[in-house]
């Protein structure tokens, strides 16, 4: 794990190498790469990377089309990213390369990677916000964190564990990211104020219309993340089991003033205006654990951290993404009739929790600088104890199943 002093030599070096940072000079299509504006201006960077992953999309090529203008109906570019379900396959199987893999835009309802809201089509009953089982939302790779995982086996749980076994580290590629969406149903008439898609309903075959509420995006550009998240202007004002507004204030250096951070506008110059996505709204950007005065930075997104606002940190939970050793039942030593068998059965791979669990089963989530005795396998206390291998923050990870 990088310190804090390690952070600041690695944005002094790039200061060095970059000879201005107050301008993105790059085409709005363009993927932003540039470290050094990732950690001097967060905010900027959060929002050209949200212009470029909302571009529309050549779903030939599952990139940018720069034909297009920015807003025209249709997929955009992180819709032809993978699934996390097409690449955590069952059995642990290794996923087709990326050239062989089909962009899947419209998705199937089946409780998968489709919507969260999936309980409000039907007459299912929710899991309260909050609790153990709620988080459910769409996730997506870019090719370079595919190619990541899928070329180091990361895609099974077996894979994983060889990570743990062999002492290796991981580090996902600069150009590495992954996101989160949520989409709501909308009617028809909100097509113009919301980025929307159909969904197949396996159920009756019916498409559904739904707009993009939430996207979370996390970049690898620097060595622990840029981390950032957006939501529709009309979250705050939802109501229902799903919804309980903003529960902490916005921050956005480059829409606002910075004597109101929280003024909950969209940046003006970036290209948002005339189009759909001048309705959404950045609720902040992390780099690091702690702010200068030392204090968690909370970090949330109403829509994925539904009853746990504030005490969500992107960072803090993401860097629990671990794998550990085997773990088994405890062992039984009763035989008789009712005892006969004893099968051989794979051993289940222990990961941190990603949520504190209370006795009713509400959850709160870490924030602030990781605590390293967490980070020790219980059991192996002592002068030389074992710890958790760390997946590079990376939880979609722990959606990987076991090898047969």
């Amino acid at each position: 794990m990088l310190t804090r002093s390690a952070v600041v030599a690695f944005a002094v070096s790039c200061l060095f190498l970059q000879p201005a940072i107050a301008e993105d000079a790059s085409a709005g299509w363009q993927i932003p790469d540039d470290p050094a504006v990732a950690l001097r201006e967060p905010d900027r960077f959060a929002w050209s990377l949200f212009r470029a992953l909302t571009w529309p999309v050549d779903l030939n090529a599952r990139e940018a089309d720069p034909a297009l203008p920015y807003g025209a109906d249709g997929p955009v570019v992180f819709q032809a990213w993978a699934l996390a379900d097409a690449v955590y396959l069952d059995g642990g199987q290794k996923p087709p390369a990326w050239a062989d893999m089909e962009s899947q835009t419209v998705l199937e309802l089946d409780g998968t990677d489709g919507p969260r809201q999936l309980a409000l089509l039907r007459d299912v009953p929710p899991t309260p916000p909050g609790t153990e089982g709620h988080q459910v939302d769409e996730v997506r790779m870019n090719r370079a964190a595919f190619d990541y995982i899928r070329e180091h086996g990361l895609y099974s749980v077996d894979g994983q564990q060889r990570v743990y076994y062999e002492g290796r580290n991981l580090a996902f590629p600069p150009d590495a990211i992954e996101i989160k969406a949520v989409w709501r149903p909308i009617a028809d008439a909100d097509r113009a104020r919301y980025h929307w898609s159909e969904f197949r309903d396996t159920a009756s075959g019916e498409m559904l219309l739904y707009g993009l509420t939430a996207l979370h995006v996390m970049s690898k550009v620097l060595p622990r993340w840029h981390w950032a998240t957006f939501e529709h202007v009309d979250n705050p004002f939802r109501h229902g089991i799903h919804d309980e507004g903003w529960l902490n204030r916005s921050r956005d250096s480059l829409a606002c003033p910075t004597d109101n951070l929280s003024c909950n506008l969209a940046p003006s110059g970036i290209g948002l205006e005339g189009t759909r996505w001048k309705n959404y709204r950045l609720r902040g950007s992390q780099i690091d654990f702690t702010d200068d005065f030392g204090n968690p930075v909370i970090l949330a997104n109403s829509e994925l951290e539904t009853g746990f606002q504030t005490t969500a940190s992107c960072m803090s939970c993401h860097v629990r993404s671990t794998i550990g050793p085997n773990i088994n039942a405890a062992a039984s030593f009763e035989f008789g009739p009712d005892n006969a068998a004893h099968p051989l059965s794979a051993p289940v791979a222990s990961r941190l929790p990603v949520f504190a669990v209370g006795p009713d089963g509400r959850i709160t989530s870490f924030h602030g600088t990781p605590d390293p005795a967490e980070f020790v396998v219980k059991g192996t206390e002592g002068p030389y104890p074992a710890t958790y291998s760390m997946l590079d923050y990376v939880w979609s990870l722990s959606r990987a199943k076991p090898e047969p």
